[in-house]
């Protein structure tokens, strides 16, 4: 009975660590956050686990046990009802390994076409924090319901992650892609002027800088649309008001883009590298020299005072970094990454002319402040911006995996899918 009994404690104990993480008030289907949650922390654990038992390495240990376990159950899910009818073929677009869905509506006219990239931070893993590890393959169901409802033949890219493909690698390879896809784009009975971009997270970044890099490729037609799904667009400012209020509703390491993740996923894609002296800078927000901080290209690019008001919350807000803060010898040898407009498209000095843009941002998302402020430059550039906000939303609920589907999810998946099929 004593066994039985300590058993039953540790179990229990064990359940109430994986379903207990902080949720939000303001969320919605908090139980489903919860076991959405509790499965990848289970994951995170074996993984930790088998690392002990194991020699190597222990992030790759971690990520290769991880990423497994979930593509065990991915590829045991069946994702043929997120887009009926739709056909998958594997294919390689200028070196890079993508999967193309065509849609089961056959026609005589050249159909559109969609590039998605998904997010993840450039990185299969973070080693020390993120419990998420996305592929190619987990937005496969996604793939498919793009493809049914615009009927238009997506391609899903599969491109190489950090550290061993640092910047400007992801950026080369999103764009070598888009390009081999748009020169043969009738091979594939599709249009070459109705082809858009999109992808969500690290996947709306490497969408945005491949619009710019698109349209200023003359051998190409431009991109006709631009969907960005809660952008990472920066790494300059990991203290917005957005980023504050995560901590607050979430705490300081918990939720999927806290601050100590976000400055591993920029240190990665930075330098390849996420030595803590490097990611240190990053979440102390230090990382960016005192002199620049106080120019007019910092202030009038990630000045807190061009957020809304409502934005700026007193109960949660205090304020923006000190513009003393910061490293000038650091910021010396690493500015010609982070000024390069494709490692920080809010550097494009000319947005004239990029494609017509749909961008979402969400309440529980530290990355809130730099999807709004991108969508402004746009506009500001005469852009054509539909800036679409879901105060209830959190990072990560547009898609996780097949196996776990929200409501406000599939929402914004129908919000922004009749708006490609509109202007698409």
């Amino acid at each position: 009975m004593g066994k039985f009994l300590i058993f039953s404690v540790l179990a229990t104990a064990f359940l109430a660590y994986l379903l207990n993480p902080a949720v939000p008030g303001g969320l919605e289907e908090r139980f489903k956050y919860r076991s959405f949650f509790a499965f990848f922390n289970a994951c995170h654990l074996w993984a930790e686990l088998s690392s002990m038992l194991s020699s190597g390495d222990r992030s790759n240990n971690v990520v290769m046990v991880t990423n497994n376990a979930i593509c065990l159950l991915a590829d045991h899910y069946p994702t043929d009802h997120f887009g009926p009818g739709v056909i998958t073929t594997e294919g390689v677009f200028d070196g890079t390994r993508v999967l193309i869905y065509r849609p089961p509506m056959t026609s005589d006219q050249l159909l559109p076409g969609f590039v998605y990239f998904h997010g993840g931070g450039l990185a299969l893993a973070t080693a020390n924090f993120s419990p998420l590890f996305l592929t190619t393959e987990t937005f496969d169901g996604l793939a498919k319901k793009i493809a049914y409802h615009v009927n238009a033949v997506v391609v899903n890219v599969d491109y190489d992650t950090t550290p061993n493909n640092k910047f400007p690698g992801p950026v080369n390879q999103a764009f070598a892609a888009v390009k081999w896809f748009m020169t043969h784009a009738e091979e594939y009975g599709v249009d070459p002027n109705r082809i858009a971009v999109g992808g969500d997270s690290a996947g709306g970044y490497l969408s945005s800088v491949t619009s710019y890099l698109v349209r200023e490729d003359d051998s190409i037609p431009n991109l006709k649309l631009q969907i960005l799904i809660y952008p990472w667009t920066q790494c300059l400012d990991l203290n917005f008001p957005s980023y504050q209020k995560y901590t607050m509703d979430f705490g300081p390491n918990e939720g999927i883009v806290c601050r100590p993740i976000m400055a591993e996923f920029c240190s990665l894609h930075a330098f390849g590298s996420a030595r803590q002296e490097l990611v240190g800078k990053f979440i102390e927000n230090k990382h960016v020299s005192p002199s620049f901080r106080k120019s007019a290209l910092y202030r009038k690019t990630f000045g807190h005072e061009l957020l809304p008001a409502a934005y700026r919350d007193n109960s949660y807000y205090n304020g923006a970094s000190q513009p003393d803060e910061g490293d000038e010898d650091f910021w010396n040898e690493s500015k010609q990454i982070f000024l390069d407009p494709r490692f920080t498209p809010h550097f494009i000095k000319n947005m004239t002319g990029l494609p017509t843009a749909y961008v979402m941002t969400a309440g529980y998302d530290s990355l809130r402040d730099e999807g709004y402020l991108y969508a402004q430059q746009l506009k500001k550039a005469g852009v054509d911006v539909t800036l679409v906000h879901y105060e209830r939303a959190w990072h990560g609920v547009h898609w996780v995996s097949p196996e776990f589907v929200f409501r406000l999810g599939e929402k914004i998946h129908n919000d922004f899918l009749n708006f490609v099929k509109e202007r698409l």
